[in-house]
């Protein structure tokens, strides 16, 4: 058996009356992928946390090497050798990809320029996981999938011993998560210890060792893969057997064009639209696939009123409700579930109540007493109205946003990633919710690059590419992944079958 790097005996985490992790006991061995299952609030984020020296634990002890840590931040976890990727990146957008890994790297020198021939080595990772990435554009300009690879070379350049992965996959392209499958095996191979907290079983199938499964703060199994089948592994997760299923609703009978995009154009330095045009009817569910970085970000934040457009207009029921100049203030009608709620979506800092209600507080309106039967419904943990959004993880973020979004009928729901990072309960749950709306009559705008659920619950799939729209597929039963895949990177369906 492997040695183990770190030994967790009896930890214990709380947060005022909230315990987030209970009499947690677990090890992490040498070369070993260690995946670490369990639903939103699980505790599995805050058990590594307290490894990475951003909480102290409450009770127990943790071991490294046998010898308890002396590890009171991140400064001496990375010291230790122990670095963590979060969720929620730590990159500085105007600076470039070089610049962002130059500032964690452990050697980079007082002065340098890219001429620096002993700064060359901070980028060895990056061509490695990356090539694709250029170091030298600035991190804004880069995809949230991109973004989540240069945060991961920046833990792997301080030569840990052990790498924490939060959610890596849940913004990634097929072809990046399956690079980055890739990358942790070797990882593994080379003696670095991996954990990897996740939600997705694809994840687990790829790569791990070993499983952990957290409820309610608790280690309630571990076993090594393949030992327990995908329905006692969820049952253990959630506490109760869940089966996955998506159905989309019937388009109504009466064909009304609801939600129409004519000849959008907009830009940012890094990414252009050219005349996007889609008309989405009453009650159909249109989803938008595409590899990361092509367009469709920009395209849900010139819908949503974010971004104004240099061409074009968007109309609902008739009526432009598009932001045409930087100085337009648009409060949009869309049901709106930003790509990154926790910055987009909540304001951290006013309680859960009022987040619900911004739209009635933004309108002039006396908003809701409190919301707390929408927290309930949509599972928001805890389901405190008083509580403040920024103390929330981002799987109840995305509730609390979701439950905004879609807890009352809309005309349209623009969705970018709604279930990110959720779990599979949660999953079901914004799924029922946004297929409900449009079995009301919304017109469904849903932009993932989840191809599988797209093909699931999709009436119609268009598929971006360099900020084009280059193909509306009609979603009957012949409609395969490869076929919307051969779009998404420009080969013609033949070539992608051969």
């Amino acid at each position: 058996m492997p040695d183990s790097l770190v030994q967790f005996e009896g930890v214990t985490r709380r947060f005022g009356d909230l315990v987030a992790v209970d009499n947690a006991s677990l090890d992490i061995r040498a070369g070993e992928v260690l995946a670490i299952l369990g639903e939103n609030g699980a505790g599995k984020s805050t058990l590594m946390k307290m490894l990475y020296g951003l909480y102290p634990a409450s009770a127990g002890e943790i071991l490294i090497h046998d010898a308890p840590d002396k590890i009171n931040g991140p400064a001496d976890a990375m010291r230790a050798g122990i670095g963590m990727v979060f969720q929620h990146f730590s990159l500085l957008p105007a600076l470039s990809v070089r610049d962002n890994l130059l500032l964690s790297w452990p050697r980079t020198p007082f002065w340098k320029s890219r001429r620096n021939t002993d700064t060359a080595d901070v980028l060895a990772t990056l061509a490695e996981l990356a090539p694709h990435i250029d170091p030298d554009c600035p991190v804004g300009s880069l995809s949230v999938g991109e973004q989540q690879l240069v945060e991961l070379c920046k833990v792997l350049n301080i030569d840990a011993r052990l790498v924490i992965l939060d959610e890596p996959t849940s913004v990634l392209t097929p072809d990046e998560a399956e690079r980055l499958h890739g990358f942790i095996k070797q990882l593994a191979g080379r003696g670095v210890a991996v954990a990897l907290i996740t939600h997705k079983l694809a994840d687990v199938e790829a790569c791990a060792d070993r499983i952990v499964v957290m409820r309610r703060g608790r280690v309630v199994d571990i076993a090594e893969r393949g030992a327990r089948s995908i329905t006692e592994t969820v049952a253990l997760m959630m506490g109760q057997s869940v089966e996955r299923k998506l159905q989309r609703p019937p388009v109504l009978e009466k064909i009304v064009p609801r939600l129409v995009l004519e000849n959008l154009s907009a830009r940012r330095p890094e990414m252009a639209l050219q005349n996007v045009s889609l008309s989405i009817a009453a009650g159909e569910i249109v989803g938008v696939a595409g590899v990361a970085g092509n367009g469709q970000a920009l395209l849900a934040e010139v819908v949503a009123g974010v971004e104004p457009l240099t061409g074009g207009d968007v109309l609902l029921d008739g009526v432009s409700i598009a932001r045409h100049n930087p100085y337009d203030a648009v409060a949009t009608p869309l049901g709106y579930i930003p790509e990154q709620p926790r910055d987009n979506g909540v304001v951290g800092t006013m309680t859960l109540a009022r987040n619900l209600a911004l739209r009635e507080l933004a309108q002039g309106n006396r908003p809701p007493v409190t919301g707390r039967d929408l927290l309930f419904r949509f599972n928001v943990n805890p389901p405190d109205p008083m509580k403040t959004a920024g103390t929330l993880s981002g799987g109840n973020i995305q509730k609390l946003v979701s439950a905004r979004e879609l807890g009352g009928q809309r005309q349209a729901v623009l969705a970018c990633y709604p279930t990110m990072g959720l779990d599979l309960a949660a999953i079901e749950m914004v799924y029922a919710a946004m297929f409900a709306q449009a079995a009301a009559g919304a017109a469904v705008l849903w932009i993932s690059e989840d191809l599988d659920d797209l093909l699931a619950g999709c009436h119609r799939i268009a598929v971006m590419r360099e900020g084009q729209l280059v193909a509306l597929l009609d979603n009957s039963s012949t409609l395969t992944r490869e076929v919307v895949g051969a779009h998404m990177i420009g080969l013609t369906e033949t070539e992608a079958a051969a």
